[in-house]
């Protein structure tokens, strides 16, 4: 034990008179300690060894704590109170060695211990930053998705309220069941009346022709066409022109029990109709036409007897040769030539000029367009092309043809798509649905199949391995068939109101190709390869408003309908348009007539009792295949010798 060291005061020195120094000390307490117990307060006791009691008393000396904010939990425990409380120290004497060396364990113990909290914590804290991102995102799409619908979200959180006066047992709503075949049996006795069922043959056995829309909504047999094949028909409002298989022109209006003749001195082949006039493709390559109604403007083609005199025929002629494939808008007729060459043709006395007629006769320039004479379209039909130094100008070939009420597209050797004419709907693939363009232009080449087309065939798809099958247009609307490897695509354009685009949608104008994707990728077993092949497309028709597609499937062909069905003109015996391809049911067959409820239930059954065209059936001595045709609000089915 040391005392306390004095503390030294301050001295000073004074001289006296008699000149002796003297020290005197200021501030001089002569009680410093007053007692042994203040004594003992004050003195300061030192520990020899180690100058520590405790593991506390050394942290608090050697480490003095922060004056931090602390949790509550940290307040709460005592590291060393807990290592120093462990029982395996409590039997060891403090300070020996075995007594170290277990403190030294417990205490790596303790830190890993800490470690594996510390990671726990740090991943409850991710996941927690993990549920506030997600959260926040959450919120952010709720919030954008809420302000882009708000009006939709307002109308149907206030509909009650809004429409509150509203009462719904004010509407009569029947209680019957609309779907039921009962019901649809009431629908179609019009349809399966005794007298259209008594004209029933079997298909499989009897030629002939079935018709149905304009209000009449399932196929009916004519029996004025019984046992008789066609090449090609024209079918409108009740009225058929048909090219029988000897090439022969009849036709029928609705009630007449026979056919009319319309006699021309040559074998035809097809049949379009345009404005005032029918149109006949002959096997010779030309174009003939006879008038559509009674008019004072047709003048019919004159031609010397053998007496030489002047006779009046009942047809006129276009002055084209080698004409292999034609087609008709409202007022113009667009045919093609065996060198690959387009020609547009006026047929109408007063036509509506959107750009159909070429650059020749530009809506602009408001030119008298003269009626029934073949006008080239030389800026199409030729191009510009450099050799060397040189430029030459070729022609180019085109392959396929068709024509809208007043727009054409056409397809070229390229497998290149060019259109003109009118592009109120984007049927022309331009998205400047606002301007006509009569000049033709090239809208898809085998780069853009490739584009399109790449969430359907896969983005290692290759160009040259897109091929133009098939371009089809109605009113409107305009569609291309491509071909890829050992599948097809339909791409369309144009006017979706009545859901013709056929990519589920009811569009009223789409210049950027739609894909009608639900016929991809259809497979079916080949007993033949013995293996699975894709179903390509066989043939598609379109009317005004409505399309047929054919499946190339083994055996009789399946067939599918898209668009309108206002007046029937599926034949499903039902008035529902179509956005996305829909079966139709079977033809009738005379069995069927014994009960009329069976029969409406096997309408009803577009699965097992669907409708399948016949191929390379057997008929007689002929191998027959039976054709759709889409017509003008109607359509109309007949055979065909193959």
């Amino acid at each position: 034990m040391m005392l306390q060291k004095p503390k030294i005061h301050q001295l000073r020195l004074l001289r006296l008179r008699t000149n002796q120094p003297i020290i005197k000390r200021f501030n001089s307490n002569k009680n410093k300690f007053s007692s042994i117990e203040e004594f003992n307060r004050n003195k300061t006791k030192y520990s020899y060894g180690y100058n520590f009691e405790s593991l506390k008393e050394l942290d608090d000396k050697t480490q003095p704590p922060e004056h931090s904010k602390r949790s509550a939990s940290e307040d709460t425990i005592d590291i060393n109170e807990v290592i120093e409380n462990d029982p395996r120290l409590t039997k060891l004497k403090p300070g020996s060695h075995e007594y170290r060396e277990t403190l030294h364990q417990l205490h790596q113990e303790f830190i890993s211990k800490q470690k594996n909290s510390q990671k726990r914590h740090e991943f409850n804290e991710r996941m927690r930053g993990v549920f506030y991102g997600v959260a926040a995102l959450v919120g952010v799409v709720s919030v954008h998705q809420i302000f882009m619908n708000y009006e939709s979200i307002k109308n149907r959180l206030l509909m009650n309220y809004t429409y509150k006066d509203f009462k719904d047992e004010v509407v009569d709503v029947t209680k019957k069941n609309v779907k039921s075949s009962k019901h649809l049996m009431e629908k179609l006795e019009k349809e399966l009346s005794d007298e259209n069922i008594a004209q029933l043959k079997h298909s499989k056995e009897t030629p002939g022709v079935y018709s149905f829309g304009d209000n009449t909504k399932i196929p009916i047999r004519i029996p004025a066409f019984d046992g008789i094949y066609l090449k090609d028909a024209f079918i409108e409002s009740g009225h058929i022109i048909a090219i029988t298989d000897k090439g022969k022109v009849v036709e029928w209006e609705k009630g007449q029990q026979k056919l009319k003749e319309i006699k021309l001195p040559f074998v035809v082949n097809k049949i379009t109709a345009s404005a005032d006039f029918f149109y006949y493709l002959t096997s010779q390559g030309e174009i003939v036409y006879t008038p559509r109604k009674p008019a004072a403007g047709f003048f019919p083609m004159l031609k010397r007897n053998w007496l030489g005199l002047l006779k009046s025929q009942t047809f006129n002629k276009i002055e084209a040769q080698n004409v292999v494939q034609f087609s008709s808008g409202l007022d113009h007729l667009l045919f093609l030539t065996s060198q690959g060459q387009i020609f547009v043709v006026n047929t109408s006395k007063t036509p509506k000029n959107l750009g159909q007629f070429g650059p020749q006769y530009s809506p602009f320039d408001k030119k008298k367009i003269p009626i029934n004479k073949p006008i080239e379209m030389t800026l199409l039909n030729n191009e510009m092309v450099k050799d060397g130094n040189q430029k030459l100008i070729v022609s180019r070939k085109f392959i396929g043809i068709a024509s809208g009420n007043y727009f054409n597209i056409v397809s070229d050797a390229n497998d290149s798509v060019w259109t003109w004419g009118d592009n109120s709907y984007g049927q022309c693939g331009n998205s400047n649905t606002t301007k006509l363009e009569p000049i033709p232009q090239k809208v898809f080449d085998k780069n853009d199949y490739k584009r399109i087309c790449r969430n359907v065939f896969g983005k290692t798809a290759k160009e040259a391995d897109f091929e133009v099958s098939k371009v089809l247009a109605s009113k409107e609307t305009s569609y291309i068939i491509l071909r890829y490897m050992d599948q097809n695509a339909i791409l369309s354009m144009g006017n979706g109101l009545n859901g013709q685009l056929g990519g589920g949608k009811y569009l009223h104008v789409c210049s950027y190709p739609e894909i009608v994707k639900s016929l991809i990728g259809l497979k079916e077993y080949d007993e033949e390869s013995n293996s699975v092949k894709n179903i390509d497309i066989k043939d598609a028709t379109v009317g005004n408003d409505h399309i047929f597609i054919v499946l190339n499937n083994g055996g009789p062909k399946d067939v599918f309908a898209l668009g309108s069905n206002q007046l029937g003109q599926f034949g499903n015996g039902k008035k529902i348009k179509a956005c996305k391809p829909t079966r139709l049911p079977r033809l009738l067959e005379p069995q069927d007539g014994n009960d009329k409820l069976t029969l409406a239930k096997s309408i009803n059954d577009m699965n097992t009792q669907r409708l399948q065209l016949l191929d390379d059936h057997r008929i007689g001595k002929h191998n027959v295949e039976q054709v759709i045709v889409a017509g003008e609000d109607c359509s109309m089915i007949y055979y065909k010798i193959k």
